[in-house]
């Protein structure tokens, strides 16, 4: 286990080793001091002595209250693909933290506008004053105040939305709870994954919170696998009943390995690394050498690891890469019409993406 990896389940409260509770009055102490930024950082905003500027077209927020692996991604997704079939010209603003994300929206996107950098406001000024885009989405924009929002979206996966409730380091919360007032519209991901009892109990907190926001619900589908260096597709149905070697870099790991076991493939090895982790050689090599001594079938990685060291991956391993993309299976209707109210859409009947 790797040092970041320690601190992710202690925050994530799935490590309950004995020293536990030797670290808990440092992490305490530093989400206390963390929570007091955090605070203080808004009331700058609130009270103009930083400004929050704003673009000359719409703006969509996509965000988050905890610490990563939500699935913000497959949802900027899902609205580029909307706007596309709507004829609208969407420009993504990210980051590129990790490269992760910027990668994906080139690779599954090619018609959108990409705007990458850290001041999201002034690559979008500048993106737009040399190319026509009619709405931008702001990827991981909940905390980034910078620019004025038309609508905010937050993602949260329901196998672990508020680990113990507690602000980052202690806990997994990038803002404390009550702060999802702002918020428009809040995603559920991973619906599919849990008992719908405990999906109820948790959309009824999350509620308390956020009265006036949309309550929508939605899951990863699985479409096939394909192959690394071919990119030849197979169906889901063929790897019922195999025996796989994983590995994975993605916030909420265990959100592949349950859609893995609902497709009937069996985990015989699993290797978890940190949120957007920098696979190096050894760490493939080590990886193809526990596939052959274990006898898996196969080895099998997210579209989004695969793609962050596509060709190291590749070189080594050639795994076999699960596809997926974002369904929303409640409230699609709700968020299309806020989506379509944003900009002057031409009458015409709904085009499902």
């Amino acid at each position: 286990m790797t040092f970041r990896n320690y601190f992710r389940l202690l925050a994530e409260g799935r490590y309950k080793g004995w020293e536990t509770n030797l670290w808990k009055p440092f992490l305490k102490l530093a989400s206390l001091m963390y929570g007091m930024a955090v605070s203080f950082r808004r009331k700058l905003y609130d009270m103009k002595i930083f400004q929050t500027k704003r673009l000359s077209i719409p703006v969509i927020s996509v965000g988050n209250i905890s610490w990563g692996g939500v699935g913000k991604t497959p949802l900027t997704m899902y609205l580029s693909r909307f706007f596309l079939n709507e004829k609208k010209i969407p420009l993504i603003l990210t980051r590129g933290y990790g490269s992760d994300e910027a990668h994906e929206y080139a690779e599954e996107l090619p018609e959108v506008i990409l705007g990458i950098g850290g001041n999201r406001f002034q690559v979008g000024q500048k993106v737009l004053a040399a190319k026509r885009a009619d709405v931008a989405i702001l990827d991981d924009g909940f905390q980034h105040f910078k620019i004025d929002r038309s609508l905010d979206i937050v993602v949260m996966n329901v196998l672990n939305p508020f680990g113990n409730c507690s602000l980052i380091p202690n806990g997994i919360l990038r803002e404390p709870l009550q702060n999802l007032k702002r918020a428009d519209m809040i995603i559920f991901n991973d619906v599919n994954l849990i008992a719908r009892k405990l999906f109820e109990e948790i959309r009824t907190k999350v509620k308390t919170f956020a009265p006036k926001a949309e309550m929508i619900e939605a899951q990863r589908e699985p479409l096939y696998f394909y192959w690394a260096n071919t990119k030849d597709r197979m169906d889901l149905g063929r790897m019922r009943g195999k025996r796989v070697t994983t590995f994975s870099g993605v916030g909420t790991p265990r959100s592949f390995q349950l859609l893995l076991t609902n497709l009937g493939v069996k985990t015989i090895r699993n290797f978890e690394f940190a949120d957007h982790h920098p696979f190096t050689g050894p760490e493939i090599r080590e990886i193809q050498e526990v596939k052959e001594s274990s006898q898996s079938d196969f080895i099998v990685t997210t579209e989004k690891d695969f793609l962050r060291k596509e060709k190291l991956i590749t070189d080594i391993l050639n795994p076999l890469i699960l596809k997926t993309s974002l369904r929303i299976t409640a409230g699609e209707l709700v968020l299309r019409e806020r989506l379509r109210k944003l900009l002057p859409f031409e009458q015409k009947e709904l085009v499902h993406v």
